[in-house]
């Protein structure tokens, strides 16, 4: 039997819209459960090369350094599949009453589509990003590095012109 959700909807339209009796304006899916599981790091973590430079410290610095970086070794990611996340608070974007802005995906290349598909699993693979569905959408770009590989990112300029600047804005 199923059993009905009251749900309240606001039209941010000048426009009257008419919903038929039974149409379906949204769907409920169980919450999954985040468990945090405490990261596994082998002894012998490597630090970034840029941190090997401390000829400028003397050499009480230098071991009072090194030992502080090997204390938080875990904090510094070695790749681009163990970056740190939090799931301790979910971000929200102040947009005040502004309607959500839908933009499409700009045409790439057939290569260049089949490397935005990679990139895309590969940080679905990695935790990083996943699947979701809802009124917002903003275009990629993909951008050559210097090194030749790719930096995949997100257009959110439309995104910026509308949202409520922080009264504190973080540093």
């Amino acid at each position: 039997e199923r059993e009905a959700i009251p749900v309240r909807v606001l039209n941010l339209n000048n426009k009257s819209k008419i919903l038929d009796e039974g149409v379906v304006i949204a769907t409920c899916e169980p919450v999954v459960d985040i468990v945090v599981r405490p990261q596994e790091f082998s002894g012998e973590q490597h630090l970034p090369s840029s941190l090997d430079n401390l000829e400028i410290l003397d050499e009480g610095q230098r071991t009072a350094v090194r030992k502080l970086l090997k204390e938080f070794q875990n904090l510094f990611s070695i790749c681009d599949a163990d970056v740190g996340r939090c799931n301790i608070t979910q971000h929200r974007i102040n947009t005040g009453d502004h309607p959500p802005i839908k933009q499409y995906p700009r045409r790439l290349p057939l290569a260049r589509k089949k490397e935005a598909d990679n990139l895309v699993k590969e940080m679905v693979d990695n935790g990083i990003i996943e699947e979701s569905s809802g009124p917002w959408a903003s275009p990629i770009v993909l951008v050559k590095k210097r090194d030749g590989s790719t930096r995949f990112c997100v257009d959110y300029r439309k995104l910026n012109e509308i949202m409520k600047k922080d009264s504190y804005p973080l540093p």
